[in-house]
Parts: C-alpha cells; structure tokens; sequence
C-alpha cells in the first residue's frame, strides 16, 4: 500500500535532517523529496511548520523504538544463563541500530530541543534502565537484594551505546569484535560480577 502523503513528508523530513541537519534543511528540500512540487504549499497541508514536523519525527520514532523494544526476549533465563543474557545484549545491540534515525536526530538537534531530547532520554533511557534492571533482578539466578542493578544497568547501557557509537562511527566494530561475541563478553563480565563470593 502507497504510503500517505503525510508519511512520505516525515520520511523525507527525517532523511534530510539526518543528513543536512535542522538549520541545513528547508521546506521546500521537503516537498521535493517527497515527491511534491517544492514550493506549492503541499507541506503546510499536513504540517503547520518545519519545527512542527520535527516534533512529529521525534514522537513517530519513539513510538516505534518503544514498540520494538516489547518485543524483546522475557522471563526466566533458561537453559545457561550467561547465553541467554548473552542474547538478551544482543537484542540491545541490534536495538540501537534500529533506533539509529532517533539517536542521530537526538545527536544532531538536542539543543535545539532540548524537552525532546529530554522526552526521549525519560522514556528509553531512565525507563529502559528501570524496567531491565527489574528483568535481571527477577529472571538471573543469583540475583540478590544488595546488587544495585540500577549502576550495574547504566554500565551495560554505556558499554552497549559505546559499542554501537563506535561502530558507527568508524564503520566497524572496535578492534573487529562482532556484536555477539561482545555481547558474549559482556554477559561474562556480568554473571562474574553477579556470582557469589
């Protein structure tokens, strides 16, 4: 099915702006890419400014990046948990990478919007952090009232976020380690800091 002209509007919007940047990137550029004819006030149908589909991007992309992360593997970790929390990072992994339009959007425009920017960090960090660190504390075996699974989840979310940055950045992963076996890696460090004594 044909996307609507609204759709194709945001997606132009959003291609553009992750490339030329906010301030880089006109209405008409908008129109053009979305297959209307620049200038012929198509835009201002569906949105009443540039910053009006800006706002609609950002809710659109977080909407979707909260859909995807439902769906991620739940419950008790069976069979050995360090593969299985192993997946679980893996998911992460491959979570950033689906969410890249909304980090480079963040990356790019943060003080520009900064109660966006503030939405976001809300909703899929600080939350993201609470909800998994409920998930570990309740599926892990070991799992006990003194760990602070707060810290131990923002140290995870650095190193994913790191991991990921990096990739993007450079064009490949850090030193060539592939997202599993950092995943791997990772899932290592956490079951030793979680084992007792």
């Amino acid at each position: 099915m044909p996307s609507s002209t609204r759709e194709r509007i945001l997606d132009a919007a959003l291609e553009l702006i992750q490339r030329r940047g906010f301030g880089g990137t006109a209405v008409t550029d908008i129109e053009e890419r979305a297959g209307l004819s620049p200038g012929s006030g198509s835009f201002y149908r569906h949105f009443r400014s540039k910053e009006h589909v800006f706002r609609e991007l950002f809710e659109r992309e977080l909407d979707r990046a909260q859909r995807h992360r439902r769906t991620f593997e739940r419950g008790p970790l069976a069979g050995d948990p360090q593969d299985a929390l192993a997946r679980r990072l893996l998911q992460q992994i491959e979570y950033m990478a689906r969410i890249r339009p909304l980090i480079t959007l963040m990356a790019r425009e943060h003080g520009r919007f900064p109660e966006l920017t503030g939405k976001i960090r809300d909703a899929l960090l600080d939350q993201g952090i609470a909800e998994e660190s409920e998930h570990l504390r309740r599926d892990l075996p070991g799992a006990s009232g003194d760990d602070d699974p707060h810290a131990l989840l923002a140290v995870m979310v650095s190193a994913l976020t790191g991991y990921h940055l990096s990739s993007e950045f450079f064009g490949r992963p850090p030193a060539g380690v592939d997202p599993a076996r950092f995943a791997a890696a990772l899932a290592r460090l956490l079951a030793a800091h979680r084992s007792p004594g």
